[in-house]
């Protein structure tokens, strides 16, 4: 992406902004939109590589709830854009534009959605709710992320028994190739088709715990990935905990060495004090095409004084293959706007 498109990316994001305030001001038709965002700022001090500073994700969100029927949903964002690199200094010459969603909801009542376009695919609680202000930790856990397609250009549809305790369930389906995918050295594979569901047992301010199984083919392979998996999320005033367990099974005929991969994280964030939070993880992954498994664990303090913002700083240690999860310091600031 060049300097004109980042321009153009940052010029819009003001004047939406800007319009969005004067419609409030005016009590317009723009009453039915909302505009919004996050900017999550990241800085790493890796064992082997050279210390940098770069804008992680900035995103806008647009969305509209006029009927039923008409409830559209934009995320477009720019991501893994350097600022600073260490033996190179100051930099803005490189970075990523891609719609992250795109969709419209048709809610035929309460109980029934039908949504339409590109979304995040329901493969975990992480990844639905993934937004870096959200989430404890400046780095993804693999079990979250890698095995499994995280988005679905297609259709879904979803149903809730109970709507006070969120018992649900999801069923997705994406026909052939992924709108607007984000370059291959952010995700380890595209998608051609995916197929899956997640059943959402209960989910609430209090916590959340569901299951989830997908079958996706890999673009440009003859490779098909049926991932299951589970994971909750705990939180009791303050403290919070957060684990997922998945296993996924792999059909091809050029196999790795192994047909299949599984893994597993626990995470903890425990208040300290004054919005001061210890937040730890261990994580143990094995990978289908590596031959030494993951074995990572990450210590960390969060400055979290509102929901909407917060300042993290932590260490990860990893064992074994490390690849996808590199030893190192790491940092971040996360606004939700």
């Amino acid at each position: 992406m060049n300097k004109n498109s980042i321009s153009v990316f940052f010029c819009v994001i003001t004047n939406l902004f800007c319009l969005t305030a004067g419609a409030n001001e005016k009590n317009t038709l723009f009453d039915n939109w909302n505009v919004s965002g996050y900017a999550n700022l990241a800085g790493s001090v890796g064992n082997s590589k050279p210390a940098a500073i770069g804008l992680d994700d900035l995103s806008i969100f647009i969305s509209g709830k006029i009927n039923p029927w008409i409830n559209p949903f934009l995320e477009a964002e720019a991501y893994a854009m350097p600022l600073w690199k260490e033996s190179r200094g100051a930099m803005f010459d490189r970075g990523n534009l891609v719609i992250e969603r795109l969709y419209n909801d048709f809610e035929f009542n309460d109980s029934n959605t039908l949504r339409i376009g590109k979304f995040l695919a329901p493969i975990n609680h992480w990844n639905i709710i993934h937004a870096a202000p959200l989430v404890w930790t400046a780095n993804r856990p693999v079990t979250s992320s890698y095995a499994a397609a995280n988005y679905v250009t297609g259709v879904s549809v979803r149903h809730a028994f109970d709507l006070m305790s969120g018992h649900a369930l999801e069923i997705y389906w994406q026909p052939q190739d992924e709108f607007s995918p984000k370059a291959l050295e952010s995700h380890p594979r595209h998608y051609n088709s995916v197929v899956g569901g997640r059943w959402i047992l209960h989910e609430d301010l209090d916590g959340y715990y569901g299951v989830a199984a997908q079958r996706a083919t890999v673009k440009d392979s003859d490779e098909t990935r049926t991932t299951m998996s589970a994971d909750l999320n705990w939180q009791f005033e303050a403290f919070e905990l957060e684990s997922q367990a998945s296993v996924t099974l792999l059909d091809t005929a050029q196999l790795g060495i192994r047909d299949n991969e599984w893994g597993a994280y626990l995470q903890t964030a425990v208040p300290v004090i004054d919005h001061f939070y210890a937040v730890a993880r261990y994580e143990h992954f094995e990978f289908a095409h590596y031959r030494a498994a993951m074995d990572s664990g990450l210590v960390g303090v969060v400055y979290r004084p509102k929901p909407s913002y917060s300042f993290k700083l932590e260490w990860q240690q990893t064992f074994g293959e490390k690849s996808e999860s590199p030893t190192g310091l790491y940092g971040a600031i996360a606004v939700l706007f």
